[in-house]
């Protein structure tokens, strides 16, 4: 009748393998005795666990640390930052041709930071919905920035991580000119999910588009802000990933 443990509403001692938390409802209990059993066989995962905990609970919240009083970022909650053009035609892990997801070098001193929002896509924004982040920014000797996404909730969260500039429109209002996109090596594209994908011989080379599926040998690519649907050779799609975050400057 209370979906309690029935041990441990005999004796108070709750047995092996069990969760008791009086008042919650079966389905939390399931979950929580579920979640109990994953640590209990993988207990390296209870970091990355607390940290997607606190994410959740800052985004019904609004921010009470200023991102300035950020303390100094340090290279596991770095997410690197890249221009389309920089891509490699195969991922990071897979594949002879890689690029360089290392975070930033030397020293920190000149790095400069400014407030971002991460949000997860959707057609409309509200600002309770928002995690607050830094961008992080390392002038170059050739006067060409590195940035980074600084924060360790996402980092610990999305390990492998990277970060792409949206350079065009075709997806407003999703996604505008000047966000980036955050996508993680392994977490393929999904149907009806923005996805970012990138394309041998053809213009934009990386583009980021509506998963609409596969048909034969053909991929389908839906822009969003005019309604148009792309119809892409499947030889010609290198790979594609989910679009798990939106980074935006913060106003």
């Amino acid at each position: 009748m209370t979906g309690e443990d029935l041990q441990w509403l005999l004796t108070g001692v709750a047995g092996r393998g069990t969760v008791v938390i009086a008042g919650t409802r079966g389905r939390h209990q399931q979950l929580l005795a579920r979640l109990a059993r994953m640590l209990d066989e993988h207990p390296e995962w209870a970091a990355p666990v607390e940290a997607f905990i606190d994410l959740l609970s800052r985004t019904s919240r609004p921010p009470s640390v200023p991102a300035a009083t950020l303390p100094p970022p340090t290279t596991e909650c770095l997410i690197p930052l890249f221009e389309p053009h920089e891509l490699p035609l195969m991922l990071p892990n897979g594949g002879p041709e890689r690029f360089d997801l290392s975070p930033f070098t030397g020293p920190q001193s000149r790095l400069q930071r400014c407030p971002v929002h991460i949000l997860e896509p959707a057609m409309r924004y509200e600002p309770p919905g928002a995690c607050d982040a830094e961008l992080l920014a390392q002038p170059g000797e050739d006067a060409a920035a590195r940035y980074c996404v600084y924060s360790r909730q996402v980092a610990a969260c999305l390990p492998g991580a990277f970060g792409v500039w949206l350079r065009e429109d075709a997806m407003r209002p999703m996604f505008a000119a000047g966000d980036a996109l955050l996508v993680m090596p392994g977490v393929g594209a999904k149907v009806g999910r923005p996805a970012l994908c990138r394309v041998a011989g053809m213009e934009p080379t990386t583009r980021c588009r509506i998963w609409l599926g596969e048909e034969g040998d053909v991929a389908h690519l839906g822009r969003l802000a005019d309604g148009e649907t792309e119809q892409v050779p499947r030889e010609q799609l290198l790979w594609s990933l989910e679009v798990l975050y939106r980074v935006a400057r913060a106003a």
